[in-house]
């Protein structure tokens, strides 16, 4: 451009000067068939730069004319892209709200599926199945999983949550097991801690008890809940004496200190016939103190185990703790005095207990006992007290 103008301004000066420093203005003859045009040097010029500026001007103005649509049409895209987001911020409010069809209604109005980005493929997804429109649900996560990585793992753990809250437990774990494990996160964790719990599934539980603490979806409380779940259960699928001391092998040594605990495996063990196991159990637990958790283990026990008998009725005459106010002692040593053949004596410990508060499973040995003493009419009474017991709490029973 720059040499464009100093031709210009060269050209322009050698016409205007050259004539003014000659004698005579030199012409221009311009000749056609039918014209013969003739004007001077500096007319000739001056309509040439005219033209020139002429032409300038033309081709600048279309250039503007042409490059307004591409501006405009940029402006629109900006403005489109705008309201899209707009669009979008209000769809994800709507879906909180509950609104599921102005949420499809707001989405399918702002972009096709195709088009729609992946956030709003997620949320139209799972609108879409509150609303029962399964097919635009399997098509807006389809579209999802196309987009790329991410996408796809957005899109299976919400296959994973919807078939969940549909109770297709299974499908829902095997949605949620596609993705890699290093994207597990509090939300993810929380869906499978369901899905297990659903299925009972106390292994998987317990494999992922250590994320479930680190992320916060359950608490230290809730952990052992879970860890005592599973002794339970193999507790309860044990069927012989080896399997049992097995599992009582592999417990932490302060779960062997643990009177809830080991009061179930003594009982346990009463149940497979091992009684010097249960009674190895019970002296270790008794020597510090008869805690109201074992003694209610020992209270249900099938045998007598005369040592423990003993030693339960020593805490009671030292009044360690005050056998007239420990009903859990009281039962725990009538149920060894029935089990051993001392009826009274068994007989008068339950009354002793009873009058500290009313229980099923007291009239229920009372009965028991009664029955073996031939007092058929007084059985037949705590039979009747224990059922009647048992059915008020069953009619109250809210949950």
């Amino acid at each position: 451009m720059i040499k464009l103008l100093t031709f210009i301004i060269l050209t322009s000066a050698a016409v205007i000067l050259g004539p003014m420093l000659a004698d005579t203005q030199g012409y221009v003859h311009i000749s056609t068939t039918s014209h013969v045009i003739e004007t001077s040097i500096t007319t000739a010029f001056t309509v040439y730069l005219f033209s020139l500026i002429t032409i300038f001007i033309v081709y600048f103005v279309v250039k503007k004319i042409i490059s307004i649509p591409k501006g405009a049409l940029k402006a629109f895209r900006v403005r489109a892209k705008i309201k899209n987001h707009s669009i979008q911020d209000e769809a994800i409010i709507k879906f909180e709200q509950g609104e599921y069809e102005r949420v499809l209604s707001l989405l399918e109005h702002a972009d096709p599926i195709e088009h729609m980005t992946e956030k709003s493929l997620l949320i139209a997804a799972q609108a879409a199945f509150f609303t029962g429109n399964y097919e635009f649900t399997r098509q807006a996560l389809n579209e999802a999983e196309s987009r790329g990585k991410d996408a796809r793992i957005a899109a299976n753990i919400i296959r994973a949550k919807l078939n969940y809250k549909i109770g297709n437990v299974k499908a829902a774990l095997e949605f949620l097991d596609k993705n890699d494990k290093k994207f597990l996160n509090q939300n993810v964790l929380k869906l499978y801690y369901d899905c297990y719990n659903s299925l009972n599934d106390l292994e998987k539980l317990q494999e992922i008890t250590p994320h479930l603490l680190k992320f916060k979806v359950i608490d230290e409380q809730q952990a052992h809940e879970i860890y005592v779940r599973q002794v339970e259960a193999k507790l309860t699928s044990t069927t012989n004496v080896d399997e049992l001391n097995k599992v009582l092998k592999k417990l932490p040594k302060a779960d062997k200190k643990d009177p809830k605990i080991m009061g179930a495996f003594a009982y346990k063990f009463i149940r497979l016939g091992d009684a010097n196991k249960a009674r190895e159990i019970a002296m270790d637990i008794l020597k510090v103190k008869p805690d109201s958790n074992f003694l209610e283990s020992v209270s249900r026990w099938d045998i007598a185990i005369p040592d423990v008998l003993s030693l339960l009725k020593k805490y009671a005459q030292k009044n360690l703790i005050t056998s007239q106010i420990n009903q859990s002692l009281l039962k725990a040593i009538a149920n060894l005095e029935f089990k051993s053949g001392l009826l009274r004596e068994s007989l008068d410990d339950f009354n002793q207990a009873l009058s500290i508060s009313p229980s099923s499973d007291i009239y229920m040995k009372m009965g028991a006992i009664c029955s073996a003493l031939q007092n058929y009419t007084q059985a037949n009474e705590y039979y009747s007290k224990a059922n009647a017991i048992i059915n008020e709490k069953k009619a109250l029973q809210i949950k």
